[in-house]
């Protein structure tokens, strides 16, 4: 027979969102239990560092780093042109932490405020009763019987990253989207750690160089990560972190070790809720279109989900219709922004050397401002008359062959786009019997 856990809330995944959401709900009283398929000392040590947006922390009732767990906190950096001839700098301070450090105390807090953690249990099933999530079958530490379990409980939390291994296991039925992800809608990050490249003929701090996704950041003492983000493969990300580092850099000291994982580059589903079920994270896809970065946006989703959660199993049962706030907070919010920003930036990130060089030169998009805005609001405010001169700026461009008249009117499109994408979504149904209407116009919009 195998092993049965109960709680009033089962989370799965142990990763920051999984962790920072179980520690909330255990906080408020409630019986919560987190599965973790890894053994929990193996989280974050294929990354390691990672960064945390200093204003975060306050934001999200989580105390500072301290100790081994911070290497560093910039206070700014710099952004570079393709040519290198025109950097912004970016005041934005940061964290340089180890994320296994910063996993391993979150996973404290939950067990402090009465969670428990199971490592090393894979889920292998969903249990469905009467058509709601009423757990997961998994395996502990292989697939010997013995090893079996059943984890049941009121509701069920994707919190799984981005393979959402409790989602892409519900029926059809379930009313959710349930499809896996694929290679075309994820980036593929590839970080190299060097040391040695100290003297004066290397930047120092944070750079960021857009037109190449790429950048070369503080790493831990004296190293630096050289890293690059794109789509395809890894095969295709390592030869563009090749020629980029190449073609500034040459060989820049010595390599200490290289790593990679994959961020999802796609708009989250239409829904995130079912009957007994919810989703938040890397599993719902809501990571920074603009970065990649997902941690504290994932926070934001889970500040939303903890209230939702509590208040809905205060009222009896976690059904779908209980559990939609969270789909509607959370997608007029800063859903919205972010899917005006998957609609967006492809077109940004298709422009040529020449075009982006120009808009440096010409501080356009790729500004102080513009970034600044972007990491503290996830979106870039302008008004009529600050969109009116930027165009009449580009054209002018075009008229003096500085910049494509092709990439003026794919900017223009994708812009028009976004702001109906973005509207869209800040009119999420109040009520499940909503969603299909809305649904059927959204998907016209992405098509």
């Amino acid at each position: 027979m195998p092993s049965v856990f109960t709680a009033d809330v089962l989370v799965v995944g142990a990763g920051t969102s999984g962790s920072y959401l179980a520690w909330r709900l255990a906080q408020a009283g409630l019986r919560v239990l987190v599965l973790e398929k890894r053994a929990l000392d193996d989280l974050g040590q294929h990354i390691d560092i990672f960064h945390m947006d200093a204003v975060r922390f306050a934001e999200f009732d989580v105390p500072l780093p301290q100790g081994d767990e911070v290497e560093h906190l910039a206070e700014t950096g710099l952004m570079w042109s393709p040519d290198l001839q025109v950097k912004q700098e970016i005041r934005y301070p940061f964290y340089v932490m180890h994320k296994p450090l910063f996993h391993r105390r979150l996973h404290d807090y939950v067990r402090d405020s009465g969670g428990e953690i199971v490592e090393s249990a894979r889920i292998t099933g969903v249990i469905v009763e009467d058509g709601r999530l009423v757990g997961v079958r998994g395996e502990r530490d292989g697939a010997r019987a013995d090893t079996a379990f059943e984890a049941r409980a009121p509701l069920v939390i994707d919190a799984s990253g981005i393979k959402a291994e409790v989602r892409t296991l519900l029926p059809d039925y379930f009313g959710l989207e349930n499809d896996r992800i694929r290679d075309e809608d994820r980036l593929f990050v590839c970080l190299e750690y060097r040391e040695g490249t100290g003297g004066g003929a290397y930047p120092t701090g944070s750079n960021f160089y857009p037109f190449h996704k790429a950048f070369w950041n503080l790493g831990p003492g004296e190293e630096v990560i050289l890293g690059i983000g794109q789509p395809g493969s890894y095969d295709y990300a390592w030869q563009q972190h090749r020629q980029w580092r190449e073609e500034y850099f040459g060989d820049p000291g010595r390599v200490v070790r290289r790593c990679q994982g994959t961020v999802p580059f796609r708009r989250s589903p239409f829904s995130l809720v079912g009957d007994g079920f919810l989703a938040v994270g890397d599993a719902a896809y809501q990571n920074k279109p603009f970065s990649g970065e997902g941690v504290t946006s994932g926070f934001a989703a889970c500040q939303i989900a903890a209230e939702v959660t509590i208040a809905a199993l205060a009222a009896g049962e976690p059904s779908r219709a209980a559990l939609w706030p969270y789909n509607a907070r959370y997608f007029r919010g800063q859903g919205s922004k972010f899917a005006a920003g998957l609609a967006q930036l492809p077109a940004t990130a298709e422009l040529s050397r020449g075009d982006v060089d120009w808009l440096f030169h010409h501080g356009l998009i790729f500004t102080q401002r513009d970034f600044e805005a972007l990491n503290q609001h996830y979106e870039i405010p302008m008004g009529l008359g600050e969109t009116v001169s930027m165009g009449l700026k580009m054209v002018g461009g075009v008229l003096g062959g500085g910049f494509s008249a092709a990439s003026l009117r794919r900017l223009l499109a994708v812009s028009g786009l976004a702001g109906k994408i973005k509207q869209h979504y800040q009119q999420y149904p109040e009520e499940p019997a909503g969603l299909a209407e809305w649904e059927r116009a959204a998907r016209e919009l992405w098509g």
